[in-house]
């Protein structure tokens, strides 16, 4: 009997937490289960899912910077992480505007906001707690410039204490960089010395310092081999979280949560899946000239845990597993990947247009086109400009809501489907994380032929 590999069993997890949860849920709302029995059930599901993502972030940040540390030297010449970097912001901007245009568009020839009942939203996200940053209007400038400014680290300890991702990733960058200059730095004049067999004192200070630096370096290269190790146990565990997470929202959730809402839902469903099923696949075949079907095929355990979870970074150590097992250097998927976790979010960008223009249908306003444009290169640069904030999304809503003189409040209406929205948008992030990074190593020259087979 063929061995079933890991993302079947995430799959059969995932059936099982949604036949359990959701006739759990029709039952709890028609009184023939004791609706606590529902809720205690959902309890316990989050729960189980909770403790794996817990595992999952415990190795985010050691993995993050043993990975990026041991990559940025293992690439010798500099000038490649410079190249590296702009091919890696222009694919994230130009998928991040092609997604923000599809769903421009979508909302605009559904128009799932016209004829909606005010009231009927308002009285439906009765319950739902708006986050704390509701209400601020801030600027996209504001926001960018807060990113950038909290880019650099005060502590680089704290900033991995309290997993800051961001910054994280510019100190790991830093601390690659200057390893790699003095390890592989100019020859000092005095090493002519050695040649003759009489080394100066100052020749030896630096060969014993370049031996330190090298030992440094084999240090943290070890460091991420144990911790690929490591993931590879975490992620054996995936099913059992998975099913936890479905168990959870499906009996929590339910699908009541559409009754008002479910042409908004599937309209930002549909661009999430013009996006993730059209042109994503397109880019991979266009650029990275690779079979959609085995770049997804290999990175199907991600894609899945992504669901569950809603989480692009509890996700990203299963996220660099399958994109190296489809043929991307870890020298690429060290840098590309925590960074694409970090600002490149597709589909949560996708999400907030369509959200923010729904919203408007709601409240009777017909946006020209002026002020849509002004909606996608909000959304765009808020897409960038949010990252690594509490709430991000939340946060990223509100900048563009107020760009177009929405009321912030209305972030209330949609909560009411946000979860399962999260869950379908975080898994488009996930996906167009790792088509960046095959587009990038093919660019780079750094791609494999064929993935390799997942287990």
């Amino acid at each position: 009997m063929k061995r079933l590999k890991l993302h079947h069993w995430i799959l059969i997890a995932m059936l099982l937490g949604a036949g359990i949860g959701l006739p759990l849920s029709w039952l709890g709302a028609r009184g023939d289960v004791d609706p606590d029995t529902v809720a205690t059930v959902a309890h316990v599901g989050k729960k189980l899912g909770d403790l794996f993502l817990r595992l999952l972030q415990m190795l985010v940040v050691p993995l993050i910077f043993t990975s990026l540390v041991s990559g940025v030297t293992g690439m010798g010449d500099l000038r490649k992480l410079g190249r590296l970097g702009w091919r890696t912001l222009t694919i994230y901007m130009v998928t991040s505007f092609l997604a923000i245009v599809t769903g421009i568009v979508l909302v605009n020839l559904i128009a799932p906001g016209a004829g909606a009942d005010l009231a009927l939203l308002q009285a439906g996200s009765e319950g739902h707690e708006l986050p704390s940053v509701v209400g601020q209007e801030r600027g996209v400038g504001e926001v960018l410039w807060a990113q950038l400014e909290g880019m650099i680290p005060k502590n680089p300890l704290q900033a991995a204490a309290n997993g800051d991702i961001l910054p994280l990733i510019f100190f790991a960058l830093v601390l690659g960089v200057f390893l790699s200059l003095v390890e592989h730095g100019a020859a000092p004049k005095h090493e002519a010395s050695y040649r003759e067999g009489a080394p100066s004192k100052e020749a030896e200070e630096q060969r014993t310092l370049r031996e330190n630096v090298a030992l440094v370096r084999r240090f943290f290269e070890g460091f991420f081999a144990v911790m690929m190790r490591l993931t590879l146990a975490v992620v054996a565990l995936a099913p059992i979280g998975v099913f936890g997470f479905m168990l959870s929202a499906a009996a929590g959730h339910g699908l009541a949560a559409f009754e008002a809402l479910g042409l908004y839902a599937l309209t930002v469903f549909a661009g999430l899946l013009l996006h993730a099923g059209v042109t994503l696949p397109t880019i991979v075949w266009a650029f990275a000239k690779r079979s959609p079907l085995q770049h997804a095929k290999a990175m199907t355990p991600a894609l899945l845990t992504a669901f569950s979870t809603a989480s692009s970074n509890g996700t990203l150590p299963l996220t660099m597993k399958c994109v190296e097992e489809s043929g991307v250097p870890n020298e690429v998927s060290s840098f590309v990947l925590p960074l694409g976790a970090t600002i490149n979010m597709d589909g949560t960008a996708l999400y907030e247009a369509v959200a923010v223009l729904f919203i408007a249908q709601v409240y009777g306003m017909d946006l020209s086109l002026g002020q849509q444009a002004v909606v996608a290169l909000t959304a765009l640069l808020a897409s960038v400009g949010a990252a690594g904030i509490p709430h991000a999304g939340t946060v990223m809503m509100v900048v563009v809501l107020s760009a177009v003189g929405l009321p912030t409040t209305a972030v209330g209406l949609i909560l009411a489907v946000d979860r399962v929205l999260d869950m379908c948008r975080t898994t488009v992030n996930v996906w167009s994380d790792s088509v960046a990074a095959v587009v990038v190593a093919k660019m780079a020259g750094l791609s494999a032929d064929a993935p390799k087979s997942s287990t």
